[in-house]
């Protein structure tokens, strides 16, 4: 009798244990390993059964098991039907995969279930952008925007369908009003601004873009190599070459800004200069440096400087 009664009592303690709230502690801990075997355990004793599947499928997309998360977030909204973030996520994994059509399926169900979020609208727009849905695409990014001023992907998401359909005007005035109404203002604002007035042939505007940018982002040498061909285009090579020299100043970049930068000075006809910096981008690795060198040596023999010539040429034996 007292065996019997002791396996009564374990018994007792063992469906009286509270498994998802262990469960919680360990995915709160990070532990989401060990939080899985609690959440099936909780399922099981049938402990808040549906959040339990819902918990379960976030500890797998944590474990890079996507799939079975998927069938995780299912199972919660099949055991309640009024739970909205199931399909959220569900939604979240189809678009990581993109399969946009399916996300928006699973998206459209959570909304109809009364999801209002910022980071739904912005995962719908996002989605219809991708199937070139660019009404309904502009539809969520605005409404993303009513929720968030500040979210700069939303504003770039809505001068992009205005890019798409080539009006680049409105993708030009969509980016100005950001910059009124946005505090956070990255440089990828105004590199792609720069990029929008280019296509309008507004060359002085394209290069105030990428100034303003680079200022945000000076460590950034591919934009600065970027500013400094506007600069050409725009007959300002002094300003180019001396964009170059501030990029070669913070130690970025070196072998491209150099080769960059020598080539401006062979443009120029500076042979002299443009074979010094053809020189540094070899030595820092660029394989072109070798072809600029053996063009400044052809230069110097077409204009009768032989010794000069064959000077640079020694310097790729």
């Amino acid at each position: 009798m007292r065996i019997a009664s002791l396996f009564a009592v374990f018994v007792s303690l063992a469906f009286s244990q509270d498994f998802f709230k262990r469960a919680n502690e360990l995915y709160d801990a990070g532990k989401y390993q060990e939080a899985v075997p609690m959440y099936r355990a909780a399922i099981n004793n049938e402990q808040l059964e549906p959040y339990a599947w819902f918990n379960l499928g976030n500890s797998f997309v944590h474990l890079g098991a996507n799939n079975r998360a998927m069938f995780a977030y299912k199972r919660a909204a099949e055991l309640a039907p009024n739970f909205a973030k199931p399909w959220v996520l569900l939604g979240d994994i189809s678009y990581s995969y993109g399969g946009y059509g399916q996300a928006i399926v699973y998206y459209s169900r959570a909304e109809e279930l009364g999801e209002k979020s910022e980071h739904l609208s912005y995962a719908m727009a996002s989605a219809y952008l991708n199937l070139k849905a660019h009404v309904l695409a502009e539809r969520y990014f605005e409404q993303t925007l009513n929720e968030n001023p500040d979210r700069l992907e939303a504003w770039l998401g809505l001068a992009e369908c205005a890019r798409q359909t080539g009006d680049f005007e409105l993708a030009v005035e969509v980016l100005q009003k950001a910059l009124q109404k946005s505090i956070n203002v990255s440089q990828d604002l105004h590199y792609t601004l720069s990029y929008y007035y280019l296509q309008q042939d507004s060359l002085k505007a394209a290069i105030r873009s990428m100034e303003n940018g680079l200022y945000l982002d000076s460590k950034n040498y591919n934009a600065r190599r970027y500013l400094a061909s506007l600069y050409e285009s725009a007959n300002s090579p002094w300003m180019a070459i001396w964009t170059l020299e501030q990029g070669i100043a913070s130690g970025l970049g070196i072998r491209e800004l150099e080769m960059d930068l020598a080539e401006i000075y062979f443009k120029q006809k500076r042979f002299g200069e443009a074979l010094a910096h053809y020189q540094k981008a070899m030595k820092a690795g660029s394989a072109a440096a070798r072809i600029g060198i053996e063009n400044v040596g052809n230069a110097f023999y077409n204009l009768g400087d032989t010794l000069q010539a064959e000077s640079t040429y020694r310097m790729l034996r």
